[in-house]
């Protein structure tokens, strides 16, 4: 099983961000808005077994930490193939709340295996839209000042977002079923969700 445990924001939040993204003149493939959501950990394929102990120890995690004030705000590119919107508030305790995800893994996670910049992935690059990085300047720009990736211009515009702040009072386990979702995405399933307790 693919499973992720993730943040989802409420939605007021995604209502707010929807607009924000209409406004935005590019044509990536947008991330449908189900789908949206902030990872908080990734434990890649499990075998079904494993799944109930992970369970449980998740509910030990909510149990351990309360509830956390969030906002998206910015935006960014990962390379020139996804659109991210940034997460603003109490970054530091949502990192602790991943590390404890993290740490509940199944499997034992590689030291180096830290949680990442908790963001909203909310579009990605179509094939064709992505130029190869030959003819770039030393800031990284394409000679006559042609983006890379129709994702640039998106991020820029978008790096002024700031959205309603709101209090995530849970987290969920989602198992991801590739290929399966809105155009040739992945399906998201919710397997559990708990209530932030401590």
């Amino acid at each position: 099983m693919r499973l992720f445990t993730a943040v989802v924001p409420p939605q007021s939040v995604l209502d707010h961000l929807g607009l924000a993204l209409d406004g935005v003149p590019a044509s990536p493939r947008w991330v449908p808005r189900e789908n949206l959501h902030i990872t908080l950990a990734f434990y890649a394929d499990l075998p079904e077994g494993t799944v109930p102990e992970l369970r449980e120890d998740l509910a030990v995690v909510a149990r351990k930490h309360a509830p956390i004030d969030l906002r998206l705000r910015g935006a960014g590119s990962f390379g020139a193939r996804v659109l991210w919107i940034g997460v603003d508030g109490a970054t530091d305790v949502l990192k602790e709340l991943a590390t404890d995800c993290l740490a509940a893994s199944p499997r034992e996670v590689p030291d180096d295996v830290k949680p990442h910049r908790a963001h909203v992935t909310v579009a990605r690059a179509r094939a064709g839209q992505v130029r190869p990085p030959r003819g770039r300047d030393r800031w990284g720009k394409r000679a006559g000042g042609e983006p890379r990736s129709v994702l640039e211009p998106a991020a820029q515009a978008l790096s002024v977002y700031a959205g309603p702040g709101w209090t995530a009072d849970s987290f969920a386990l989602v198992e991801s079923h590739p290929g399966e979702g809105p155009q040739g995405g992945p399906r998201y399933d919710v397997v559990e969700t708990w209530p932030l307790e401590g």
